[in-house]
């Protein structure tokens, strides 16, 4: 019989790079797959079935709700094994036994800085992680430091390194040009920022080097529960013309833009353990679209930064530092090797056969 796979993500699929790339490793493999996700876009992806479950927007009642649908309609699937996207997906498939479930924690979720200063629901997700995770047969992190943390925490557990690399099939053709869909003069030099937004990601510290380098502009392509403070931020600042915020993109699209980019952006602070072992997407795909990052000094972060000569590393909170780092990767470093380099050593598809054996399929 035919395995029988379900993805579930208390988010919108579409919009997920790890979702999509562990979507496609399994499609290709030719097992079926079915989907569950927060989201309310397409129903089928790849000709593949998307249960989409409806959330109010915060609160407790969101987790139940999607714990109990969840629940239901994985019932009915009836898989042999559950990816789980996310911590707050993993309840609703620990509570079914005899199936392979597949953990990926993909943050330190219990570290995370939303959590900082709210002891109580860190109480609630830590216990919640702790009674569940040993449920799942491989549990699948972005970072070796994310695995020590783990298995500091709840022992002998089955950990599997898979880096938040794009595909090789996001490689950017450059139909999309942003400077043209911004009206912006060829010289302007375009600062990026991409990703969900949070508070701690560096976002404002990008905004102010506006004031150094008067011919840039920032492009803020993502969104999430800070956009309204960066959007109030940003109107009190004289060059407020000279920020762009172009919203949520799904992922597949996304590359498109970000070529067109001078420098992409991390510059994450230390407000939470989560942030401080961070090795975002963002870094990978920057580097597929040949853009030079600069990336607070942290770790993991520095550890790929350097190895690869992605872009610079500097201290999150040290201005002078970023605008020599800018000054190098605008008129100094050239990133034309980047995109190459990248191709060769930071695609999902060069760690394929790790994916196969975390997720038990037949290569």
């Amino acid at each position: 019989m035919k395995k029988n796979i379900a993805l579930i993500f208390l988010g919108d699929f579409f919009f997920d790079a790890r979702c999509i790339n562990l979507a496609d490793t399994i499609i290709d493999a030719g097992v079926n797959l079915n989907i569950i996700d927060a989201g309310k876009t397409e129903d089928k992806y790849r000709g593949k079935k998307i249960y989409h479950i409806s959330l109010p927007k915060e609160g407790i009642f969101k987790y139940l709700q999607f714990y109990r649908e969840a629940k239901r309609i994985l019932a009915n699937i009836n898989p042999q094994q559950i990816i789980v996207g996310d911590l707050y997906s993993l309840p609703a498939a620990a509570s079914f036994k005899d199936v392979f479930i597949v953990y990926d924690s993909r943050e330190i979720y219990t570290q995370l800085a939303g959590l900082a200063n709210k002891p109580l629901q860190q109480a609630f997700w830590s216990w919640v992680e702790k009674i569940c995770i040993n449920k799942a047969q491989s549990v699948l992190v972005t970072a070796e430091g994310d695995g020590v943390v783990l298995k500091n925490l709840y022992g002998d557990i089955n950990i599997f390194e898979i880096y938040n690399f794009p595909s090789i099939k996001m490689k950017p053709k450059g139909n999309m040009c942003l400077r043209d869909m911004l009206n912006l003069p060829v010289e302007t030099n375009i600062f990026l920022y991409q990703g969900v937004l949070h508070k701690g990601r560096g976002i404002k510290a990008m905004i102010h080097l506006l004031e150094d380098f008067p011919n840039s502009h920032a492009v803020i392509l993502g969104d999430g529960p800070y956009m309204k403070e960066l959007q109030r931020f940003s109107k009190k600042m004289s060059f407020k013309k000279r920020i762009s915020f172009l919203g949520k993109v799904p992922y597949k699209e996304i590359l498109e833009l970000t070529i067109g980019a001078d420098i992409g952006f991390s510059l994450i602070q230390p407000i939470s353990q989560s942030y401080e072992q961070a090795l975002p997407n963002k870094i990978f795909e920057y580097a597929l679209a040949n853009v030079p990052v600069i990336a607070s000094n942290f770790p993991e972060m520095e550890t790929f930064i350097q190895k690869f000569n992605l872009g610079l590393v500097v201290p999150y909170n040290s201005k002078s530092n970023q605008i020599e780092a800018v000054n190098k990767l605008l008129y100094e470093i050239k990133g034309a090797t980047i995109q190459k380099t990248a191709e060769k050593y930071l695609v999902w598809e060069k760690q394929k056969r790790d994916v196969m054996k975390a997720l038990k399929i037949d290569a």
